[in-house]
């Protein structure tokens, strides 16, 4: 695993950027907003107030635009840009996660293992269905065909609260609610095929991927051979709960169901599915105990959490697909549990604490602010470690020329890493001088290519009006619309272009923001 040094980013970043805010800052621009930006606010009944804006160049000069830049607003998913930028710029694209298997008792030729295995994660975000699968044939592949011990996991390089995925919006069964884990498989969903019967006219066919361990999927659902598909999850109930049977592997068997009617118009169409549950772990036991009986392994003894013994080796590693190649999965599909794991990873031993004079305001989802951590970062990942460590990497690499970072205090307030918060915020004015920041950076190339592409890709694909013209994440949540990136201009400038809106009619001011992007583009 490599990482850059952080002083080598600190050092990159303090050669090019105290210059861009030496009186870019001492008193914001007043900034009459272009007649196209006024308009679309005035149209969705948004006051210019609740708007911030701000256009700068990525390199040196004084802002375009900057109008409310300083006013602490929530910024929704734009707030991955702090997360996926700091940990490029600590942990290097290269950066792999491991997760480790030991045996637990001596592994006989004919493929039966007199002991427990072990399997130890460390935070991989990605470790998807198929790379499941994939990790363990190997372990078939090495020999190993019969555990005749208990599958012991070890989950403790992260330590965080308690998660409920329901929290936050009442929406317990949507995938982008899931909560960290160290041994994160799937993003602990399942996704519903639903679609008419080929094979029995005027029946619907419902079939789960992937397959868990004691969970039998009960489908009622009516074809309906009328009317236009719609939205056609709203007319359907969806239910998880534990099912009478005997427990087996230390699994208790559970029923999902689904019922309702569905619109032939719909077709063939998918609905993916937060699994819950027995709570922590227990997706992550049906699935490797599934995938294991579909690989043709056996297990005598129970799945459960179980430590990774202090004389044991490492039998087997699988290495994760490079951070390089995550984020983009992370920002170009606003990703909310791999920003959640790639946050924890910043606070892993391998990296060294937040110093204890860092200022910090990170503010823990309890809402009490942490002490200051001091010495070598050590024992697991929390979320405190994991805030001070990138509130640092951000406030070094954004200073404002008066010795102070343009993200100091209340203008940089981290939470889960992801955006899907009210706690976390900023202003457009730190995360403008961020994205500076990373574009003097050496991981600008990896940054910017994780970016969505405009009216191409991700979640900036309706931004039709500058296609292929920005690179641009953007964030929604109820009152909160906004996005932040780099636009190229028709003169082949590049500028760092942010907006947001905190309104209870944001959505209605999407319309605001693209036309930020055309006026930004049209600097001729």
């Amino acid at each position: 695993m490599t990482r850059l040094p952080l002083l080598a980013l600190f050092a990159t970043v303090a050669t090019v950027l105290p210059q861009l805010h030496q009186g870019a800052w001492a008193a914001e621009p007043a900034s009459t907003l272009p007649p196209a930006i006024a308009s679309a606010l005035q149209t969705a009944g948004v006051p210019a107030e609740a708007v911030s804006l701000l256009v700068l160049p990525v390199d040196v000069g004084p802002a375009r635009l900057a109008h409310q830049a300083q006013t602490v607003r929530q910024m929704a998913s734009v707030m991955k840009l702090f997360t996926t930028g700091a940990a490029l710029s600590t942990l290097g694209p290269a950066y792999v996660w491991r997760t480790d298997v030991a045996l637990g008792g001596p592994l006989k030729p004919n493929g039966k293992l007199d002991g427990p295995l072990v399997l130890r994660g460390s935070g991989d975000p990605g470790l998807v269905l198929e790379n499941v699968q994939l990790m363990m044939a190997r372990w078939r592949g090495a020999g190993l065909k019969d555990i005749k011990g208990d599958l012991l996991i070890d989950r403790g390089a992260f330590e965080v609260p308690a998660h409920d995925p329901a929290a936050f919006d009442g929406q317990g069964f949507k995938p982008y609610n899931a909560g960290p884990d160290a041994l994160l498989l799937n993003h602990q969903s399942v996704i519903l095929h639903v679609m008419p019967d080929a094979a029995r006219p005027g029946q619907v066919r419902v079939s789960m991927e992937p397959a868990l361990d004691e969970v039998r999927l009960q489908a009622r659902i009516q074809l309906k051979a009328t009317g236009v598909c719609g939205d056609w999850r709203e007319a359907m109930n969806l239910d998880m709960r534990p099912a009478s049977g005997w427990t087996q592997h230390g699994l208790r068997p559970w029923v999902l169901s689904v019922q309702g009617p569905y619109p032939a118009a719909c077709g063939a169409r998918d609905w993916p599915v937060l699994w819950q549950g027995e709570g922590p772990g227990d997706y992550a036991a049906r699935l490797l105990h599934a995938t294991w009986r579909q690989l043709g392994g056996k297990l005598s003894g129970d799945i459960k959490a179980g430590d990774w013994p202090a004389d044991a080796t490492v039998w087997q590693s699988w290495a994760s697909a490079p951070l390089g190649q995550q984020v983009r999965d992370i920002n170009k599909f606003s990703n909310n549990v791999m920003a959640r794991q790639l946050l924890l990873s910043m606070a892993l031993p391998h990296l060294p604490a937040a110093s204890a004079g860092a200022s910090s305001a990170e503010v823990p989802a309890s809402g009490a602010t942490p002490g200051p951590a001091s010495g070598p970062a050590s024992g697991p990942a929390t979320l405190d470690k994991a805030r001070a460590v990138v509130s640092q990497v951000v406030r070094q690499a954004t200073p404002d020329g008066s010795g102070r970072s343009a993200c100091e205090g209340e203008a940089l307030v981290l939470d889960n890493g992801s955006g899907l918060s009210r706690l976390a915020r900023s202003n457009a004015r730190c995360l403008g001088r961020w994205l500076q920041a990373m574009w003097a950076s050496p991981t600008m190339p990896e940054f910017i290519a994780s970016l969505p592409i405009t009216g191409l890709d991700g979640t900036a694909r309706k931004l039709q009006n500058v296609s292929g013209r920005a690179h641009i994440k953007t964030g929604s949540l109820d009152g909160v619309a906004a996005l932040a990136g780099y636009v190229e201009g028709d003169s082949g400038r590049r500028w760092v272009v942010v907006g947001v809106v905190n309104h209870p009619q944001a959505d209605a001011a999407r319309p605001a923001l693209a036309a930020l992007l055309e006026w930004a583009m049209k600097d001729q």
